[in-house]
């Protein structure tokens, strides 16, 4: 277990925490909120119909830091964005954190997204989750008190998805959801809706979030290379051609690109792995 974390103080946050058969990831997670410098409000971990022990890991981890760590069981497995949307409807703080159970968190994002929020009266902030092996640990360093920040348009966002999931804390408001249309992107779709809505969003250059895998085409399936494109393209469409004919007029072009770029990349990745293989 890391060590224990500071309680002198508490941000006004909830940690958004969705599950689903995570047992070998979930307490990395966990643990990387436990060990946050300023620790959050609470923590809702919900449990989308997992079928491994990923529910006795979080209630464990619960009752052994004695955090405020609740445990929302869904009867049936409903994809990332229903479990996302019913631990909002739970929520209980001014700002929600988002994280993935196969992600992790800098010891100092929390106290440095919260006062920036709070300092210049930020609606949403966020940035890119950088990409660590399995083996590394998270890194403790920061460069810098003052978390830099740059106003986050909408065309730019709808060029490229500014946030990564994990790196989002935004203000909680009850009449906001996570689109449950069951395809990728359901949260770029979001920040999209909140970007044109004129929320007060910004993006930080740092590193306080973190992945163990690529960003995509991992596995380097084409299927799933779609799967995200189609989704891109969905939340595109959904700001609706009355509203941004021009934009989406630059944006979805721009989208098919990026999309033909990255199954190149993938294949150029499957290619390379293959050769270096003993049996290639």
């Amino acid at each position: 277990m890391v060590p224990a974390q500071n309680t002198s103080s508490t941000a006004d946050v909830t940690v958004v925490l969705p599950f689903y058969n995570a047992e070998k990831t979930l307490l990395r997670a966990l643990e990387s909120v436990y060990a946050q410098t300023v620790p959050p409000k609470e923590i809702i971990c919900i449990n989308d119909g997992s079928t491994d022990h990923s529910v006795e890991i979080a209630r464990k981890f619960g009752h052994d830091t004695h955090i405020n760590c609740q445990v929302l069981d869904l009867p049936r497995n409903g994809g990332v964005a229903f479990a996302r949307n019913q631990g909002m409807c739970r929520a209980t703080g001014k700002y929600l954190a988002f994280l993935d159970a196969d992600d992790a968190w800098s010891p100092h994002k929390i106290e440095r997204q919260w006062q920036a929020m709070e300092q210049q009266n930020l609606d949403l902030l966020g940035g890119h989750s950088a990409v660590l092996r399995i083996e590394q640990a998270i890194p403790h360093e920061t460069t810098s008190k003052i978390l830099r920040i740059t106003p986050v348009r909408l065309l730019p966002a709808m060029l490229s998805n500014p946030f990564h999931t994990s790196s989002v804390m935004m203000r909680r408001d009850t009449s906001m959801h996570f689109p449950q249309t069951g395809q990728l992107s359901e949260d770029y779709a979001l920040w999209l809706a909140r970007i044109a809505a004129d929320w007060r969003c910004a993006h930080h250059p740092e590193a306080l979030s973190f992945m163990f895998k690529q960003a995509y085409g991992d596995t380097g399936l084409s299927a799933s290379l779609w799967r995200m494109q189609r989704g891109e393209l969905i939340a595109l469409l959904s700001l609706g051609w009355m509203t941004h004919p021009l934009l989406l007029a630059l944006a979805i072009p721009f989208s098919c690109l990026k999309f033909g770029q990255r199954v190149l990349r993938t294949c150029s990745r499957s290619l390379v792995t293959r050769m270096g293989s003993p049996s290639g």
